[in-house]
């Protein structure tokens, strides 16, 4: 009962997780998304013994690959089990963000907010009932933070040998962990003496994982297994750099005020809760000035929210992977659709509430100025959301590159600032927490009832006999059926005698009506098209 009521916090959350998977429902053997490319990895391990990085990606993703093997060679392969890898890596990630909450002196109330508010987080939920790689990647990351942070309390080497193994781990993943040692310098820097302890400490972490870049690259290379993507965006990085010119500033700035406003609805009741307690005397007129012209801009640039691909879409998650409403949009979800004015005040409420972050900033820059002390999880966290963001300013942002970015910003705003918590401000809280529940486990409800239910159709048409060069099944279907790396236009290959849509054409001629269990108003039906015109038997 002592041990119970000591970790009765992580219990909870471990209890809603649970039911959420349960209510859910993550049975169903197939691909969402891109993380048919990383199965195919994993299966090929898995029967043939040998590693193999198919030339879809560009990430280094070998520990992906092997942590997925890890449960096949238990369970066997499926995406079903596949699917439990990710689950399993999203609540050490939610139980990552309460106890770097609580080693930051955040208090426990908002701990726990901000644990609950980062699982339900529409972006995030959809992931962890997938294999692609970012629920892992952010996993990795909350854990390398809170090893900092206890490296920066208790001036040992041990969590920073620790951080230093989940860098590997997470560089093996994605080479974007090359930020972290980075990070960890800067924060030395600006947070302690300089001293010849000090200055090991900071730059060890760094050096090492570049010499191992080094050698795993050599090593990837000598033995014909880098894909020939790899370290493309890099590249693109460097190219901008060198060629900084208007465009390039206005895109990065569009992506960094439309990423601002993603985390500022995201975490509103938190965000908003710190603004309330702001003594910044023109916090008014600073808002005020700041919400109008985001979102002038925003408006201007067409990137009112969801517009950063490819998760949160519309009404729902996705990406959809179906031709929706007779077009080949696949950043819309069926049949949920949301007025524009809906979504101009979802990007108002994100903007205002993001502003926090400016009036925070200014506090701890303020600080530094005057040479006040400032808590170095706060200057980590600082650190954090400058170095990592800024290479996605340049080369391009999608909405789950913004995960790790939640709860660190809450560490940026709380932790160093205790605060008190009216009920009204709970009250609020708690019923945004409840809608944003509501969305989120409904909509990646139906993405999987959809998923499930296309790709028992798509198996009903091969058993009657249709060839798989003779279905249109969608972007998962043709890539894992038809995907090759020795053939060009490969796609080209399919004749769609037969294509699965969620809203027919009128001249259509449908030959299969089938539908889904679907949580969000709307038809949940999948439609089979024939084009007799293409069916080489009739001709």
């Amino acid at each position: 009962m002592i041990f119970l009521k000591k970790y009765q916090d992580q219990f909870g959350l471990l209890l809603l997780w649970l039911i959420i998977i349960l209510v859910i429902n993550p049975i169903g053997d197939f691909p969402l998304n891109d993380d048919w490319c990383y199965a195919k990895s994993v299966k090929t391990l898995y029967e043939d013994g040998s590693l193999k990085l198919y030339n879809w990606g560009e990430m280094t993703l070998v520990s992906h690959v092997y942590w997925g093997y890890f449960f096949t060679k238990i369970f066997g392969f499926s995406f079903t089990i596949l699917r439990f890898s990710t689950l399993v890596m999203g609540f050490a990630t939610i139980l990552g963000v309460y106890q770097l909450c609580k080693l930051a002196n955040v208090s426990r109330w908002i701990s726990l907010f901000t644990a609950v508010l980062c699982m339900v987080n529409p972006i995030f939920l959809s992931l962890s009932f997938s294999f692609m790689t970012d629920v892992p990647f952010y996993c990795l990351t909350i854990w390398i933070l809170y090893f900092s942070s206890k490296a920066l309390k208790t001036n040992k080497w041990q969590p920073i040998i620790w951080a230093l193994f989940l860098c590997i781990w997470a560089f093996l993943i994605r080479q974007l962990a090359i930020v972290f040692p980075i990070v960890w310098l800067l924060t030395v820097i600006l947070s302690k003496k300089i001293t010849l302890k000090n200055s090991i400490k900071a730059v060890a972490p760094l050096f090492i994982l570049l010499l191992f870049s080094l050698w795993f690259s050599y090593y990837m290379e000598v033995n014909g297994l880098l894909q020939e993507r790899y370290n493309s965006k890099f590249n693109v990085l460097i190219t901008s750099l060198k060629n900084i010119n208007f465009q390039l500033i206005k895109l990065t700035t569009t992506y960094l005020l439309t990423s601002m406003a993603y985390l500022g609805f995201l975490m509103a009741p938190l965000y908003f809760i710190y603004i309330q307690n702001n003594t910044f005397k023109g916090v008014k007129i600073a808002i005020t000035i700041w919400t109008v012209l985001v979102m002038v801009f925003i408006v201007k640039m067409n990137k009112v929210l969801p517009s950063l691909d490819n998760i949160w879409i519309d009404f729902g998650v996705g990406p959809t992977t179906l031709i929706v409403d007779n077009t080949s949009d696949f950043t819309q979800a069926p049949s949920n659709k949301a007025p524009r004015l809906f979504w101009l005040l979802i990007t108002a409420i994100g903007v205002f509430c993001s502003v926090a972050l400016l009036l925070k900033s200014r506090i701890m820059l303020l600080a530094i100025f005057y040479k006040k002390t400032v808590s170095p999880i706060v200057i980590l966290a600082f650190v954090f959301v400058v170095v990592y963001l800024s290479p996605f300013l340049i080369v391009g942002v999608y909405d789950r590159y913004l995960l790790p970015l939640f709860p660190v910003t809450i560490l940026f705003l709380f932790g160093d600032k205790k605060l008190g918590l009216s009920k009204t401000s709970k009250y609020f809280t708690m019923l945004f927490l409840g809608v944003l529940t509501w969305f989120s486990v409904f909509a990646t409800h139906d993405y999987l009832s959809w998923n499930r239910v296309r790709w028992q159709v798509l198996e009903g048409l091969q058993e009657k006999g249709v060839s798989i060069n003779h279905i249109q099944g969608g972007v998962e279907f043709t890539t894992w059926h038809h995907f090759s790396e020795t053939q060009d236009a490969w796609w080209e290959n399919i004749i769609p005698i037969y294509t699965l849509v969620f809203n027919p054409k009128k001249d259509d001629v449908i030959v299969g009506e089938h539908s889904y269990t679907k949580w969000f108003p709307g038809k949940g039906k999948i439609y089979v098209i024939y084009d007799a015109s293409l069916d080489s038997s009739l001709n």
